[in-house]
């Protein structure tokens, strides 16, 4: 019931600042994690990456091929993030979709991110004899339906493995995990100069361990989230763009029957960012807040409840993007933040003992650049010691290109 009612507040909140979002910028038809990446981790720029949380999104991006090639993990022979979509428009209203992705997938909060709390290394190191294997082929299949000049879409995730043991001697069983998610998204205008974006999400992985004469490891967990974003046009080259999400996690695990509760999650954040955008030039940027916690319940005489939280005020996203030609685009990002963090350990089975810490994150400073040929975009986050030790393009010394994302639109 209390999850449930956690749902339907979600509901709640997502429609009640429905009317803060953005539709797009339906010409800029490239991009990907790279992109955002490179501009400073943006929030306040449309891109094809939007789609991992927001379905409605495939209505703006039909007819398009995208993934990403991924960066580099120290194997020659493939890199992390990898994935790979397509959209196609059925008609005038309806576009269809897919993603294929893998547990490296790069976002936090899409239903196909796979198992973002570990449920799987939980039940393995609570003493399962036979390891239940780490989800790693998700599958999630997309739709969006236009009427007048508003979209409504709808993804669902689901993902599964299964280990079955039936040893010579000793005790059979089965172990197996699996991930379902479901998310709606929401395109629209409230007025003329106001246009908005909006999504919710829920995701349900889980974990069991079942041998036939011993003891049994079931865990499962439900993670809601939710955001929206307005583009409120001030003049023709200026518009504010307004950022809000929320999430939710909780869940437990039984032994033999016996319930706790898993560590719970709640965060949100709230952003404001000014656009400028000309037709060879983008700049967007601004502040952000943050607010994450986390609770671990108490058990009986062992420890008392425990929790703990952090606060991110300001956090900064500044990118821009320069298109040179019709083949060469530049990017340059900055991201910088200010927060503090607290937390509680046991000092004994009724008392804590409290800690908090106050301090600033690293600047960060990024570059980008993206090719375009015909139909094909090609984007990369650059490794800024290029500006340093100069560019290297074949083997060895400083990698040039740290993250690719690749689209095709047709």
């Amino acid at each position: 019931m209390k999850t449930m009612f956690s749902f339907l507040l979600t509901l709640v909140f997502v429609f009640s600042v429905a009317t803060f979002a953005q539709e797009g910028e339906k010409n800029v038809r490239y991009g990907g994690y790279a992109r955002l990446f490179s501009m400073g981790d943006n929030p306040y720029v449309v891109d094809p990456d939007n789609i991992k949380l927001n379905p409605a999104y495939t209505s703006i991006y039909s007819n398009f091929l995208w993934g990403d090639i991924g960066g580099d993990n120290g194997n020659p022979t493939d890199g992390y993030g990898q994935f790979f979509g397509f959209n196609y428009a059925v008609s005038k209203e309806l576009t269809l979709g897919a993603i294929l992705s893998r547990n490296d997938y790069m976002s936090s909060y899409s239903i196909s991110s796979l198992d973002p709390y570990n449920l799987v290394n939980l039940v393995n190191n609570a003493g399962a004899t036979y390891n239940v294997l780490p989800l790693n082929n998700n599958l999630e299949v997309l739709g969006s339906y236009r009427f007048g000049t508003s979209v409504l879409g709808l993804g669902v995730s689901y993902a599964s493995t299964s280990n079955e043991f039936n040893p010579a001697v000793g005790s059979d069983g089965s172990a197996s995990a699996s991930q379902f998610g479901v998310n709606l998204g929401f395109l629209g205008k409230a007025s003329r100069e106001v246009e908005f974006d909006v999504a919710v999400s829920l995701s349900m992985p889980s974990a069991t361990y079942e041998p036939n004469d011993s003891v049994t490891f079931d865990a499962s967990q439900m993670i809601i989230s939710a955001n929206a974003r307005a583009q409120i046009e001030l003049s023709k080259k200026f518009s504010l763009v307004p950022t809000i999400d929320f999430f939710t996690a909780s869940g437990s695990i039984d032994v033999d029957n016996e319930s706790s509760d898993l560590r719970s999650h709640m965060g949100f954040g709230f952003g404001l960012g000014l656009q400028y955008k000309v037709e060879n030039l983008i700049i967007a940027g601004g502040p952000a807040l943050r607010y994450d916690s986390y609770t671990d319940a108490a058990i009986d005489t062992t420890y008392p409840e425990l929790s703990g939280s952090s606060f991110t005020l300001p956090a900064w996203n500044f990118g821009a993007e320069w298109m040179f030609n019709d083949w060469l685009i530049g990017r340059i990002g900055y991201v910088a933040s200010n927060y503090s963090s607290s937390y509680e350990v046991a000092a004994s089975n009724t008392t804590v003992d409290e800690y908090s810490s106050t301090s600033f994150y690293e600047g960060d400073f990024r570059l980008g650049v993206g090719f375009r040929f015909g139909g094909f975009n090609l984007d990369a986050t650059v490794n800024d010691d290029v500006l340093r030790h100069g560019f290297n393009l074949v083997g060895g010394g400083v990698r040039t290109f740290a993250y690719l994302s690749a689209s095709f639109g047709f």
